[in-house]
């Protein structure tokens, strides 16, 4: 059964994330927000309203309806908690470049409700219209953009109005300089010293070198030949996520596949 503590809200205990069921207390009929009975929009509707207890909740998501979606609560993980677990993998090739589960609203092992190393792709990711993305490399140096999650590097991008399932077929350019900045220096990820590029669905750089978010290197002055690939989503490797060398890289990272997250607030 569900746990509650006094005020009604789901506690989740040492074996894992717990369902938040019907209880006392909040709208809905007395059930708590987050509830099947009283679903929430989303996961930050839950946290401004109060709540900081980490685990699967019901959010009423545009299109499909009410979904369980994994919810990070706590007020120091990345930034304040109202994160939803949108997609996930392991050290594989399931989401590569070309895989239709970044163009379609299918779906892969969706009760995979938690940070555990596997694949899995939510209707989070298909319909939940995001303000904020974040990527959380679980096998990387720990350190990046954000923290309070635990190990490993992570991105985040605010200012963003989009699923991701539209984010990942558009590509922006973030930076042009990640050498430079926190999004690359010190993480685990190689690099290649002349043209750099960093952003969402990078196309330009020859030799299959996209990427679905991640880097473009080159180690001449522009685009075109490119020899390293880093990032979520790559066509030359054939990876869910990776760091992979061909040659001429400046920085030598982990040259390996990686895990990642994908999550959205």
């Amino acid at each position: 059964m569900p746990k509650f503590g006094m005020s009604g809200q789901f506690t989740p205990t040492s074996s894992g994330p717990r369902i938040a069921g019907s209880g006392g207390g909040g709208a809905g009929g007395g059930a708590p927000l987050g509830s099947a009975s009283n679903p929430a929009s989303s996961a930050a509707q839950m946290y401004n309203a109060g709540q900081r207890s980490s685990g699967v909740y019901y959010i009423n998501l545009p299109t499909v309806g009410v979904r369980q979606v994994y919810c990070e609560m706590g007020s120091s993980w990345a930034g304040g908690g109202g994160w939803m677990l949108a997609w996930k993998c392991t050290r594989g090739s399931r989401f590569s470049w070309g895989s239709s589960y970044w163009s379609n609203t299918n779906t892969y092992n969706t009760g995979a409700l938690n940070r555990n190393d596997e694949d899995a792709k939510f209707d989070v990711f298909n319909y939940y219209t995001a303000s904020e993305f974040l990527a959380i490399f679980p096998d990387l140096n720990t350190g990046g953009q954000t923290s309070g999650y635990g190990s490993g590097w992570s991105w985040r991008k605010t200012g963003e109005n989009r699923t991701c399932l539209s984010r990942f077929q558009s590509q922006s350019q973030i930076s042009g300089n990640p050498r430079g900045q926190n999004m690359w220096q010190g993480s685990g990820f190689s690099a290649q010293g002349g043209f750099q590029w960093y952003g969402f669905y990078y196309t330009g750089g020859g030799h299959s070198s996209e990427v679905r978010w991640g880097f473009g290197w080159n180690n001449e002055g522009g685009p075109g030949s490119n020899d390293v690939v880093s990032g979520i989503g790559t066509n030359r490797a054939g990876t869910s996520a990776g760091d992979h060398i061909w040659c001429c890289q400046s920085t030598t990272g982990v040259n390996r596949s990686i895990r990642a997250e994908i999550w959205v607030k």
